[in-house]
């Protein structure tokens, strides 16, 4: 991007196809590095810590085919707001793998987290950097897609509708089970309300943001009043 004879622009259905399997791989890989507790390589190490460790390569892949699709050379911030999601997201990841290894060993000995500093960096820092990486290249990639200015409007594909709903649930679930409500939840009620002001036509990139977007809020606010409160899934017996 930003070189001489750039490459023509991709087409909406293009960008979408790429947009939808970000959304389902994101939904994919979360659910496994979760559920996936096989053991492998070593005592204490799991199919899904080696998941959790391949998930922000694979969807730093995804984001670069759909910024490929994009063809527009960003703007310094957008720039700027991409290398940070994408440093945050694979640092998250490291941090998260690591001290969810940690935990599971402590627990499986029966000993303590000390000074609960394991639980600080697991479910404060790694899904504070990684959860934020959502919002940082959400923003970015919107911003760019407004930088290349009016095109075609979108068209909702059963693909592109799939990967929305992926992404929508899997930012809600996130939300809930890494405690970040305070962080994704406003900022879905931001880009939502935004999105609406802008009215037509709709772009792709800001379409399958807004469904997504749509599909978190209304999950969030069934969860959050079935139970008063945004309790963990770990904690009502739904995540192991």
């Amino acid at each position: 991007m930003g070189h001489e004879g750039p490459e023509p622009v991709a087409s909406p259905r293009t960008l979408g196809v790429r947009l939808a399997w970000l959304g389902i791989a994101s939904a994919a890989l979360d659910l496994g590095a979760v559920y996936v507790k096989v053991p492998v390589l070593r005592p204490g190490v799991t199919w899904g810590d080696l998941i959790d460790i391949a998930t922000p390569f694979i969807l730093v892949f995804l984001y670069a085919l759909v910024l490929r699709a994009l063809s527009v050379a960003p703007s310094s911030r957008t720039r700027l707001l991409l290398v940070v999601g994408g440093f945050c997201l694979i640092l998250g990841h490291g941090i998260h793998v690591a001290a969810n290894s940690i935990d599971d060993a402590l627990a499986r000995a029966g000993a303590a987290d000390p000074q609960g500093l394991v639980d600080w960096w697991d479910e404060h820092v790694s899904h504070s950097l990684i959860h934020g990486s959502k919002a940082a290249l959400c923003v970015a990639l919107t911003a760019l897609e407004a930088r290349r200015g009016a095109g075609a409007a979108a068209r909702l594909s059963p693909l592109l509708l799939l990967g929305a709903l992926a992404y929508g649930f899997i930012f809600f679930a996130d939300g809930v089970e890494g405690q970040t409500v305070p962080i994704l939840l406003p900022f879905a009620i931001l880009y939502l309300a935004w999105s609406i002001g802008r009215g037509r036509p709709w772009a792709t990139v800001r379409l399958f943001y807004t469904l997504a977007a749509i599909v978190s809020i209304l999950l969030f606010a069934t969860w959050g009043i079935g139970h008063r409160g945004f309790p963990e899934f770990s904690k009502v017996g739904l995540v192991p």
